[in-house]
């Protein structure tokens, strides 16, 4: 029996594009990142929808969530979405019309992230809904929208975070991407081309 090495290391993600890159067209200079309810050791994917204020030059991330799995309202305070989201507990969802608090988040299935509402959402919602953090509990105004994308993949450090944005791609896949945008970023996105 010949002896041999074994790896246990895990391969790196393959890099699919998730637009046409020779359409993308960078902001101009770096954008200060504000880092609030952000993980600090952890990694914004490229092309995140983000809020950037063109004149100070600071960016907030446009947290939206994906729903897995149909949410039938009627005392319901369990919501299943997507993995990788980044929603945390206090922060209140919407969709236009209705909303809710995140009370407590569970991560321990690999196949979806679990929330636990303060109370009904108070609408039935589909699976591949995309819910947006909003000002209110009545989730009817987002609290930012977006106008660009993360250019590159960048890890949240403690101190300030510097990041380049995308102000134009086309040819967008919605379904390689690693946090949606909603219906709302998409209005106000007139440079995106999304293929839907």
């Amino acid at each position: 029996m010949s002896a041999g090495y074994k790896y246990y290391m895990e391969p790196e993600p393959s890099i699919e594009e998730r637009y046409d890159v020779s359409t993308g067209v960078r902001r101009r200079g770096p954008y200060k990142l504000d880092t609030t309810n952000l993980v600090v050791g952890s990694f914004l994917p490229s092309f995140t929808p983000i809020a950037a204020d063109l004149v100070k030059k600071t960016a907030q991330v446009a947290i939206r969530v994906e729903v897995y799995e149909k949410f039938t309202t009627g005392s319901n305070t369990t919501l299943k979405i997507k993995k990788n989201s980044l929603a945390y507990v206090g922060m209140h969802i919407g969709d236009g019309s209705h909303g809710a608090t995140i009370n407590a988040i569970d991560k321990s299935d690999k196949a979806f992230d679990k929330l636990t509402l303060a109370a009904d959402f108070g609408a039935t919602v589909n699976a591949g809904t995309v819910l947006f953090e909003a000002t209110a509990v009545n989730g009817t105004t987002p609290k930012v929208v977006a106008n660009s994308a993360l250019y590159e993949r960048k890890q949240i450090d403690e101190g300030p975070v510097l990041v380049a944005l995308l102000m134009r791609a086309f040819e967008i896949e919605p379904t390689k991407l690693a946090m949606p945008f909603h219906a709302k970023d998409k209005e106000n996105l007139p440079h995106f081309q999304f293929n839907e």
